[in-house]
This record gives C-alpha cells, structure tokens and sequence, in this order.
C-alpha cells in the first residue's frame, strides 16, 4: 500500500498543474523578447511566467528598484545590465548573465514626412527645429538629456524642448502627437503601432546599451529562475533578440 501511495504522490507532482510560476519584471528593451519568448519557454520547461513591465530605473512607482523596495518581489530581474549592480542586496550575482546591446533609435508619427538622420549635423538640426523632443525616463533618456546634447553642443534652448515620458513607451506619446519626434530603445519603438521608425542614431552620438538578467534573493524557485536565465542565452532566445531589433551578447 505504501508503495502505491508514493507513486501516486509522484504522479501528482509531476501533473501540469504542479508546474511551477515566476514572477518576471521585465524593462522595456527586452519586453517584447521575453513576451514572443514566453509560449515556447513554458512548453520546453513545463515552467508558467507570470511577466510584468518594469523600468530599469526612473521614479515611477513601476521601477524595479522601487517595486524591490516595497517588497513588491519577482524571481527574476530582465533589465539594463548596469542597473543591476545597483541591487547587490537584493539579487543573486553568481546568476547574472548579460544578454543583449541594444541601441537608441528615432521615430515619428506615421504619415509624417520622415527626416533625414544620416549624418551628426542632420541630426543636429532635426533636434534644432524640432518643437518637442520625447524621451523615456529609463537608461536611453539618461543618456540623451545627461550626454548626447552635450556631445552635439547643444544648448539649453535645445534641452527646454526634451519632454520626459515616464513608464510608458515613447512611441505612444509620438504616435498620439504629444511630440513630433521620440526616442527610445530600438526594439521598444519596434512594439509600437501608429509610428515610424526612422533609423538609428548616428554612430558617433550613439550609446551602446547592455541588457541582462539575474534571480532574486527573494524568488521562490531560484534553480527554475536560473534555468530561465539560461534560456535567455538560447539559440531561440538569440533568434528572437535579432527580430526585435537586439544584438545578441
């Protein structure tokens, strides 16, 4: 009898409904990944993810660092990869795995003449004439309002005119006509209806932006969240990456 009973227990466990969950905050760049990821990692690991977008950074009550801080707590972390030391406390470092670049691009509203952006100083006169110039308040915003005007030597006239779009995608607010032109990740403007992406920016003002992942110290299934980790490293994960818009690491 007992012998029967420890089969039917292991019969239980190894049901579909046994599977485990994980809670995955995910920033924008690397969303629409995991998002197309999702199906095939649940059918090859027999794993559920619950995903959730969360800005790598910002103010916004979204932000990773801030949901951590209220013990708004995930299994994994898929964010810009230098945020990620930043919460040495509260992640596994041994689990870290850098995964994708990921470069800034520039859209504007669909059926709006397209600029030119080919060269540093046709780029430097969109920016000029622009009315209103719509960035993210996550890493591609940082880098444009703390550096990139400054490498363009752009002034102050220029900075009043850059409009901050917190936890929401900058192409939406490009796409309703809150701003003329709007920049983000790549693959974050590739996810949006109603846009259309220009290009990227010119190499000599562009940044190259690291994307990774890590498992919490509060998840509840750290060797399944790690597994996951390691799958974002697949020849599946690296496919989708480059449809995205993403070069794999």
């Amino acid at each position: 009898m007992r012998r029967y009973l420890i089969m039917l227990v292991a019969l239980l466990f190894a049901a579909p409904g046994w599977s485990e969950t994980l809670r995955v905050f995910c920033s924008g760049g690397m969303y629409p990944v995991v998002e197309s990821l999702k199906a095939d990692y649940e059918k090859s690991s027999g794993n559920q993810l619950t995903l959730e977008a969360a800005p790598s950074m910002g103010d916004t009550p979204q932000a990773i660092p801030n949901r951590l801080k209220r013990h708004d707590d995930a299994d994994v972390l898929v964010m810009v990869d230098y945020a990620i030391k930043p919460l040495a406390q509260q992640v596994k470092s041994d689990t870290h795995q850098v995964l994708a670049h990921s470069y800034i691009a520039m859209a504007v509203k669909q059926g709006r003449p397209v600029p030119d952006i080919s060269s540093v100083a046709k780029f430097k006169q969109v920016l000029t004439e622009a009315s209103t110039i719509a960035v993210s308040d996550s890493a591609s915003g940082r880098y444009i309002r703390n550096e990139m005007l400054k490498k363009l030597q752009l002034g102050e006239q220029t900075a009043k005119k850059v409009v901050v779009i917190p936890a929401t995608p900058v192409g939406e607010a490009v796409a309703e006509g809150k701003a003329p032109i709007g920049f983000q990740q790549n693959s974050e403007l590739q996810a949006v209806k109603g846009i259309t992406i220009v290009g990227l920016i010119p190499p000599a003002v562009q940044q190259d932006t690291l994307y990774g992942a890590v498992v919490t110290m509060s998840s509840k299934y750290p060797q399944a969240a790690e597994h996951f980790v390691h799958y974002l490293q697949s020849e599946q994960a690296k496919k989708v990456m480059r449809e995205k818009g993403l070069t794999p690491f």
